[in-house]
């Protein structure tokens, strides 16, 4: 250990540049991104294609289908979600993940492009969104006066606040919402302008004729040229209202003869309210890849600059700050990694009885931690409930290879004294040197298979294992350098028994006793090897078929932050004001009670991407700090409030922070083609489901559309006529939605001109049809004479998965197991009489559990397979590395016990502690069996050396064992805000080595000496 010889001999050069690291390290920490998970970019484009006032069969026919022929021939396509709905398309574009997201949208716009010509030509533009566009802003925040309007209110947080923002060096947007937008509104009398013989495209037509500038040319002198232009845009509203739309009568017919002219507040679509009080808000969004923190930060320190500027009867409010969770997050991984490296502290004491030998491992855990954040920094990662769960699983590991060198080095003084001490120190490390290097190696390459994970999994667990990775690295170098450094400065063997050490001398007699007791257990075991293996077997075997059925699978653990939300439909085509009511009153109930803190409501606006709906609204709700134990029972007490109120669905679901990352846990989509079979099979589908105990917030993707006027065209009469479809429908559409047909320059700011009937005129469909149209020789008719009206209710949307229709249901599980519920569903929907051509399927989170766990199973079995190549290299030998591996599955006994303990899930990351526990439970066995095998090199006979290197090792294996147990203790608790995320994966390890670490004092000495026996018979051969 040539490493060793060196910085024990070379103090000063090892002590500085063990400081510069530290320094570096230190100088590297407020440089390194705050976020609550790792960056990352979720695979799926949105394909937004609005369609104003048409239906969601004709959306279907006219722009989904051509669109996703086109999107179906994209690389590296996942899967194709499509919703047609009144007036919007919606289309959901998964990927496969690991894909290049940023060519992938590219390509999605490209094939939009193309189908784009198949479209009609009223359908505007598309978007192409990312699903990062509408993930939860870093900052919202509220504004509103008890004096001035919200109009007002609007304009001056967009004039004086929002630029402002927006210039922040990691905001990426702000966006507006709640209060009103004005614009030019001009309500026509259908009646005058049949007696006047207009229609309303020439009235429009006129409007933007007018309101123009021309440029006429220049004007070129000697010297200069000049442009000459003539100004005729409008500059107030009596302009408008005399404008001349024709001359009728041998006069003039101005605008305001057949119209109302006004500057006015838009159709409100939303409302938001925070605490019940209306508002403006402003969502801001952090760049990709940058700081939520900072960008917070930034934000907050703004808004303070700019108060000077705020009127004095504006108010601002943070309706929402994502940074206080995540702070508070990641205070507590740090704290747990505090409280675990104390336990360890504390462990490391009881078995070494020596404050001073105590610090020197104790050392070992800030030095490794310090210098990992160097690498964090160098390989770009940012600090997150991952990375730095990283650290706090890995502070019991830490010290594991410092405690063995300290011991060994502890032992080898206490045997030859002063003698020659720098020597004692080498050799003592050179002892164990490829026993720990092999260790630390074996925790090290469990994490390689983990390269070859897919899907979100590989995503969020690669920072946490990298950052294992580093701190074990950087943990090895320290006990084979500063460690016996210290240790030849500082250790003390021949103290005398002060108040301290007097303290652990319980805990030293009790561990001699042990030591006895072991020595008696193991030569009993090698008495009764069979026996020994037989009730190991029974432990296994009662572990799987009790505790296994308990326990329920998620892919990802619910991380409560104290939110939950209450999204609410009325009957498709309820009035915005009607939902306002309903709102009213259900919030007025959830702001009473006392354990609400805050609610924030969204009215008028739909859950899912790119909707608004008249009859949908949503309230968040924040519970107070004392009461987020009790978050199930404010739900429940409001979820049965709400079905008091007649016709008004509901769900009410918590908020956590993997939201996004899964969808609900019962996902059961039915296919088909037809419309009404699949509306009849998802009703009953649907009425089986809810019957099943544990079911909440149940929905179904075919409900009833709003009633509708269906107008058929007469093409023959409306071809005499010279009239075309499009003129038609043109008219109708403005006359009904309103059309934007030009901008209006006042008050700093331009408005648009949106021409429509008058109000009256739209409540009754019979004045609608009396909707003039211009025929090919200059005569009026009303559209009545064209059309044929039938009244209709079709579907409220149309859902495909890859181009097949049909119906999604999807709910909630409370209070029973996942794996339970969704056992019941299958087998129910198993005896659902379906007609030919119609299946079932299971899709959201069920397809991502079966997707990621055949991923980390597969991590798991390389990672077993990795483990055993070292250590077959470490002991040259084939069969000792199958007695090791032995303790693997022995540890599945921990594995499960340890959730169920600690009221864990199996999920993802639970598998991520089953893959670093396989690195881990093996380091017993291999100190175990080098010093066996060290022994028996020294002349002791098989079974001397078994229960003399038991005996020896017990109190190395024991002290590493119990410092990553303890160290990980606070982890496996789930302590704190956050503290659910890394929960499944503490309570693994936490488990799986406290039995493997028993089972294996015993198991593994018997099974070394069936096998060794066969290995000697092997060598004679």
């Amino acid at each position: 250990m040539k490493l060793t010889e060196v910085s024990v001999k070379r103090p000063v050069a090892t002590f500085l540049l063990t400081l510069t690291v530290v320094v570096l390290g230190l100088f590297s920490i407020p440089k390194i991104p705050v976020s609550f998970w790792p960056e990352f970019v979720a695979p799926v484009v949105v394909v937004l294609v609005p369609y104003p006032g048409v239906g969601p069969e004709e959306i279907e026919e006219q722009i989904a289908k051509p669109l996703e022929e086109e999107l179906s021939t994209l690389d590296d396509l996942d899967e194709l979600e499509t919703v047609c709905q009144n007036g919007m398309l919606r289309i959901m574009v998964r990927f496969d993940w690991g894909v290049d997201f940023d060519q992938a949208k590219l390509d999605v716009q490209d094939k939009t492009n193309k189908a784009r010509s198949k479209f009609p030509r009223e359908a505007l533009e598309p978007k192409i969104l990312q699903v990062q566009d509408f993930i939860l802003p870093g900052i919202q925040l509220g504004f509103y006066s008890e004096k001035r309007s919200l109009d007002e209110v609007r304009e001056f947080v967009d004039k004086k606040i929002k630029n402002q923002i927006l210039r922040l060096p990691d905001v990426a947007t702000a966006t507006l919402f709640g209060g009103f937008d004005r614009n030019v509104e001009i309500r026509v009398d259908p009646q005058k302008l049949n007696f006047y013989e207009l229609s309303l495209p020439q009235v429009a037509a006129a409007i933007a004729r007018e309101n123009r500038d021309v440029t006429a040319g220049k004007i070129k002198s000697d010297f200069n040229e000049q442009i000459v232009k003539l100004s005729g845009k409008f500059t107030d509203l009596d302009q408008i209202k005399k404008l001349i739309v024709a001359n009728k009568f041998g006069r003039p017919v101005y605008l305001q003869d057949i119209a109302q002219v006004k500057f006015t507040r838009k159709e409100r679509l939303v409302v938001s309210r925070l605490n019940g009080k209306e508002i403006v808000g402003l969502s801001v969004r952090e760049k990709s890849g940058g700081n939520t923190v900072a960008m917070v930060k930034q934000v907050r320190r703004l808004m303070e600059e700019l108060k000077p500027v705020f009127p004095a009867d504006i108010n601002v409010k943070v309706i929402e700050d994502q940074s206080i969770f995540i702070n508070n997050a990641v205070r507590n991984v740090v704290r747990n990694a505090l409280i675990g490296s104390v336990l360890a502290a504390i462990v490391i004491f009881l078995f070494l009885g020596s404050l001073r030998n105590t610090l020197i491992i104790a050392l070992s855990i800030p030095l490794s931690v310090i210098a990992t954040f160097l690498l964090i920094k160098w390989f770009g990662l940012s600090i997150n409930i991952i990375s730095l769960g990283g650290l706090a699983l890995g502070v019991g590991m830490i010290v594991d290879s410092s405690v063995v060198v300290l011991e060994n080095i502890f032992r080898h003084l206490q045997k030859n004294g002063r003698q020659n001490r720098l020597q004692t120190v080498v050799n003592a490390t050179q002892e164990v040197g490829m026993a720990i290097t092999s260790s630390t190696l074996t925790s090290i390459v469990v994490f390689l298979p983990l390269a070859f994970l897919v899907g979100l999994a590989a995503v969020l667990l690669g920072e946490l294992a990298l950052t294992v990775v580093f701190a074990l690295t950087l943990a090895i170098i320290v006990a084979l350098t500063v460690v016996p450094l210290l240790s030849y400065r500082l250790m003390r063997v021949d103290q005398k028994m002060s108040g301290v050490r007097k303290l652990s001398a319980w805990w030293q007699k009790a561990i001699e006793k042990l030591t006895q007791s072991y020595r008696k257990g193991i030569a009993f075991s090698l008495r009764h090897r069979v026996f020994t293996l037989l009730l190991a077997g029974i432990i296994l075997a009662a572990s799987l078929a009790v505790i296994f059925p308990r326990l329920d699978v998620v892919l990802l653990p619910v991380i409560n932050q104290g939110q939950f939300e209450v999204q609410m439909e009325l009957p498709v085509g309820t009035k915005l004001e009607k939902t306002i009511e309903v709102t009213t009153k259900i919030e007025k109930k959830i702001l009473q009670m006392p354990e609400v803190e805050k609610t924030f409501t969204v009215i008028g606006q739909a859950v899912r991407i790119g909707e608004t709906k008249s009859n949908s609204a949503k309230i968040t709700v924040d519970v107070k700090s004392g009461f987020l134990e009790q978050i199930d029972r404010v739900m429940n007490e409001i979820r049965s409030y709400c079905q008091t109120i007649p016709a008004l669905k509901t769900k009410v679901k918590q908020i956590d922070a993997t939201a996004g990352m899964q969808t609900q846990p019962i996902n059961v989509r039915i296919n088909g083609d037809n419309l009404q079979t699949l509306k009849t099979l998802g009703d009953s589908a649907l009425t089986r489901i809810k019957r099943i105990p544990g079911v909440v917030n149940i929905t179904s993707s075919l409900q009833e559309g709003v009633p509708e006027y269906r107008l058929t065209i007469d093409r023959l009469k409306a071809t005499e006529l010279g009239i075309s479809f499009t003129e038609a429908a043109n008219a109708l559409r403005s006359a009904v939605l309103g059309n934007p047909i030009s901008r209006f320059s006042a008050y700093g700011q331009e408005y648009d001109i949106v021409l429509k009937l008058q109000e009256s005129a739209l409540q009754d469909i019979n004045t609608v049809l009396q909707l003039p149209l211009v025929t090919r020789d200059g005569r009026v008719i009303p559209l009545g004479r064209l059309v044929k009206v039938e009244t209709d209710r079709g579907p409220g949307e149309i859902k495909h998965f890859d181009q097949q229709r049909v119906v999604q249901i999807l709910a909630d599980i409370q209070g029973r197991s996942r794996r339970e519920v969704n056992a019941e569903v299958h087998k129910i929907l198993a005896e659902l009489p379906l007609p030919a051509g119609y299946f079932i399927t299971y899709g959201g989170m069920s397809r991502g559990i079966k997707d990621s766990f055949i991923s980390l199973g597969n991590a798991l079995l390389i990672a077993i397979f990795l483990v055993y190549v070292v250590m077959g290299s470490q002991f040259n030998s084939f069969i000792h590395p199958f007695t090791i591996a032995l303790s693997i599955p022995l540890a599945i006994v921990g594995v499960l016990a340890g959730l169920w303990v600690f009221n864990a899930s199996i999920s993802t990351n639970a598998f991520l502690g089953s893959i670093m526990l396989v690195g881990i439970v093996v380091n017993n066995g291999i100190l175990l069996l080098d010093y066996i095998g060290q022994l028996r090199a020294r002349g002791l006979t098989k079974n001397e050396a078994i229960i003399e290197g038991g005996a020896t090792r017990l109190r190395p294996i024991l002290i590493t064992s119990l410092t990553t147990i303890f160290g990980m203790l606070p982890i496996a608790l789930g302590l704190g805000e956050g503290g659910e995320a890394l929960k499944p994966l503490g309570a693994v390890v936490v488990g799986g080595l406290s039995t493997s670490t028993f089972l294996t004092l015993f198991i593994i000495p018997v099974v070394y000496s069936l096998l060794d026996r066969f290995k000697k018979k092997q060598e004679l051969n």
